[in-house]
């Protein structure tokens, strides 16, 4: 078997491993939890009150409100994987180190571009078929948020799961998964983020907290199916997906910190010499 198909052949084999973390099971229920409050007992005021913010608030949500537009991150994603495919690909036969760095660059590109595009795909289904009504539709028709019209596919029935949401959780989950130390941080941001579609009228409580959590919970099924064929991520013991390079190591050799050697001691090095 050439060194090519036994590569494959390695990765394959490891998809017959258990599922690495229970976490999800934790994770579903406190979402069902938030998402069954909001529905039931903040929806309505909140829609209603969203129509009467104005000034800093109703401009922060204004400005924040675009972060989550998938476009310029697809398209970041394919301009890092394409740098990352030429690091990769114009490095010297003798220099692993650089082609190491161009790859896995490439795959991370990689990950972040999959996971974004594929859930804003699946929420973009999942809005036409619940079908539910847009605050605009409960202040200016006077239609409460509970009346779905399902498989419509209408612009104004299309509010729950929030995309947008979704996409800045896609987002600040893979910075978690790499860059764990600052997870606390990532989730308040998402949190900051996502609440804007709330600010402006776009979304009820309940969609933003949906779109959180199918987003959250879609890159972590990715950075899992990454991590099966040893692509970007490894499980640690805890069973969460951990970048397999860490992204101190991507610095180009100019920027890295090199320790710094004392100078050889000599017989005028008084103040060294200790003893003497």
């Amino acid at each position: 078997m050439s060194v090519r198909y036994r590569w494959f052949s390695q990765r394959r084999k490891m998809k017959d491993q258990p599922w690495p973390s229970t976490h999800w099971r934790g994770f579903a229920v406190a979402a069902a939890g938030l998402l069954f409050v909001a529905f039931a007992i903040l929806d309505y005021p909140v829609g209603l009150m969203a129509r009467d913010l104005s000034g800093p608030i109703k401009e922060y949500g204004e400005f924040v409100t675009h972060f989550g537009q998938s476009e310029w991150i697809l398209i970041t994603c394919a301009l890092v994987f394409a740098l990352g495919m030429t690091a990769a690909g114009t490095a010297d036969d003798g220099d692993r180190r650089a082609r190491a760095k161009g790859v896995f660059l490439a795959q991370a590109a990689s990950f972040v571009f999959l996971a974004v595009a594929s859930s804003g795909i699946v929420v973009n289904l999942l809005k036409g078929i619940i079908g539910r009504p847009r605050p605009n539709m409960l202040v200016y028709h006077d239609l409460s948020p509970f009346a779905f019209d399902p498989v419509s596919f209408a612009g104004n029935y299309s509010s729950l799961p929030s995309g947008h949401s979704t996409t800045v959780a896609v987002i600040f989950t893979a910075a978690a998964f790499f860059l764990p130390r600052h997870r606390i941080l990532f989730f308040s941001l998402a949190v900051c983020v996502a609440m804007s579609r709330i600010i402006v009228g776009a979304h009820y409580p309940s969609d933003v907290i949906a779109g959180l959590a199918f987003g959250s919970w879609f890159t972590y099924l990715t950075a899992i199916f990454f991590s099966r064929y040893r692509m970007v991520f490894s499980i640690d013991e805890r069973g969460w997906p951990v970048p397999r390079n860490c992204f101190s190591a991507l610095r180009p050799e100019f920027m890295r910190k090199h320790p710094h050697h004392p100078a050889p001691q000599t017989d005028l090095d008084l103040e060294t010499q200790k003893g003497h």
